[in-house]
């Protein structure tokens, strides 16, 4: 699943890429990204940052992403998967894409990424 997330104070954007079979601790998260809280991002900010409707987040809105302001972070649990699978910016369409492939997009379009252990 891919979720974007944001502090309190809307300050910070998070994109965050694990599996969906896991529920999210967002405790530990934010314990992990040196926040003080994190909560989904609302559907205005989603459109205001990566430019998508609800139920359509994935690494590809952040070719809309001018500013480069989204931290994003994958679980070290679904990097060793040799495929991943999103939407294309719209829930009518799923893409399979090498994971390798993918850290190469998020590299060409200026995006750094981090892998964290989520529990």
């Amino acid at each position: 699943k891919s979720m974007f997330l944001t502090n309190k104070k809307k300050t910070q954007f998070y994109l965050l890429i694990m599996d969906d079979k896991k529920p999210l601790d967002m405790d530990d998260f934010k314990e992990q990204v040196e926040a003080n809280r994190i909560r989904m991002a609302s559907a205005e900010s989603l459109a205001e940052k990566m430019q998508l409707p609800a139920g359509t987040v994935s690494p590809f809105g952040l070719l809309n992403n001018e500013e480069k302001d989204i931290r994003v972070y994958f679980d070290k649990d679904i990097v060793s998967e040799e495929i991943m699978t999103f939407h294309p910016n719209t829930n009518e369409k799923t893409i399979f894409i090498k994971t390798q492939d993918l850290f190469r997009f998020l590299e060409s379009i200026s995006f750094n990424y981090e892998i964290l252990t989520l529990p």
